[in-house]
């Protein structure tokens, strides 16, 4: 009698055994080819125009930047996730039979079982994954505003570029007109023709020096275009003045800070994220209602059909996980983010005075070399150009007050683009790198 016992279980178990590995045979398969899109890697421009003028430079970037349309993205991964957040957990079908061998005799079972949080957890995770939405959509427009700040200090450098370029041509315009009064008066005797040789020696330094300045020119410009989306191949023309030099006033509003936002969105999702932390100590509770159909024999009345109905709660008892670290840490990370955000604030304000001084210091210079340097050597050299034409000075003298005033133009630019860099910065540290130009 033990063997046959033992024998049933047996077959039992291979029966079940083999019921599932039907089951498995009939499973739900998901497949690439079926169930995921159709993924490009491909972003086209919106813009494939050449011409580009540097007040339209930030609008260009916020259409056609592929790293920005790339990171937009995020904002649809946070609205999905929001889209998910708060929902109540599937119920649970239950479905059993069984069967006394040998006989007639068994049972019919079928369950349904559903879990309720006795909290207002739904809520709140709802309310975490919006805060996560806002705070997603503030890091896409920190991210833009980081790429048009970068984009406008190398249309800066650009600009200025061609302002040293044409400021060697007049240069070399100059020397020019000199080198042939030399070889005029040289070829009467009346001057040296090394005088000429040094001229010319100057010209072709100034000649390098601008195709140094042209291969500057075309890198920058290659590294624009990736700023706006246009292919390397395309030739991009960019155009446009800078404003005149005058320090801009603007009142520093921290709340048009893309950055600062985040953080202050940052601590209302940590708050939003100790309550749910906190209602994570109590777990769902779970409601059953259980049905069974089946036939037992009753003597001496004979196999009867007979049915039961039952329900059940389960409580869990939060007696030793009460979710105390994960609430510590939120409460830690909501206090990180008060004392980051006050950190940033003071930070932000050091940016705007630190750019404002810079634009002060470098308009100064530029003031001091305009309005006293350069026409001091301006009239230098022209005194010694006159003295050299009539036999009554060197040329080494006036050679050398004609490189001192050409550094001081050089000067004059470069000071330029220093002002106008720390200006597109002081825009960006405002929050308002559209404004700059």
């Amino acid at each position: 009698m033990k063997f046959h016992k033992q024998f049933i279980i047996t077959t039992g178990t291979i029966a079940m055994l083999s019921s599932c590995a039907s089951l498995e045979k009939k499973r739900i398969v998901l497949s690439d080819e079926a169930d995921l899109p159709n993924f490009s890697s491909k972003l086209r421009p919106k813009n494939y125009s050449s011409s580009l003028n540097i007040s339209a430079l930030a609008r260009r970037i916020s259409n056609n930047n592929p790293q920005l349309r790339a990171a937009k993205l995020k904002i649809a991964e946070s609205a999905g996730r929001l889209n998910q957040s708060g929902r109540r957990a599937n119920p649970t079908l239950g479905i059993g039979a069984n069967k006394i061998i040998p006989g007639s005799q068994g049972e019919l079972e079928v369950s349904f079982s559903q879990r309720f949080p006795i909290t207002n957890k739904l809520n709140l995770e709802k309310r975490v994954s919006a805060d996560q939405l806002l705070i997603a959509k503030e890091e896409i427009k920190m991210a833009e505003q980081q790429l048009i700040t970068a984009a406008q200090i190398i249309a800066v450098e650009i600009l200025q570029l061609r302002s040293q370029s044409a400021n060697i041509d007049k240069q070399i315009s100059s020397l020019t007109n000199i080198t042939k009064f030399i070889d005029e008066a040289a070829a009467k005797g009346e001057l040296s023709q090394l005088d000429a040789a040094q001229t010319k020696l100057k010209i072709q330094t100034l000649s390098i020096k601008k195709k140094q300045l042209a291969g500057e020119h075309n890198l920058l410009t290659t590294k624009l275009k990736q700023y706006i989306g246009l292919p390397a191949s395309k030739p991009l023309n960019l155009s446009g003045s800078l404003p005149s030099l005058n320090i801009p006033s603007r009142t520093l509003s921290l709340s048009d800070r893309a950055d600062f936002r985040a953080k202050a969105l940052e601590f209302q999702h940590s708050k939003s994220n100790i309550l749910l932390e906190k209602s994570k100590r109590y777990d769902d509770v779970e409601v059953s209602v259980l049905g069974a159909l089946g036939r037992e024999e009753d003597a001496p009345e004979g196999i009867e059909t007979e049915g039961r109905i039952g329900i059940g709660l389960s409580i869990p008892l939060p007696f030793y996980d009460k979710n105390e670290g994960n609430i510590e840490a939120a409460i830690a990370k909501a206090q990180r983010s008060v004392l980051e955000r006050g950190a940033l604030a003071s930070e932000i304000r050091l940016q705007v005075a630190t750019h404002k001084q810079g634009m002060q210091t470098w308009m100064a210079q530029n003031a001091s070399v305009r309005k006293e340097l350069l026409p001091l050597a301006e009239k230098t050299t022209t005194d010694l150009e006159t003295a050299y034409k009539k036999g009554q000075g060197d040329f080494t003298s006036f050679l050398k007050s004609k490189t001192q005033e050409l550094e001081l133009r050089a000067s004059l630019i470069d000071n330029n683009l220093k002002f106008h860099q720390a200006r597109v910065k002081y825009f960006a540290a405002l929050g308002k790198p559209n404004s700059a130009f």
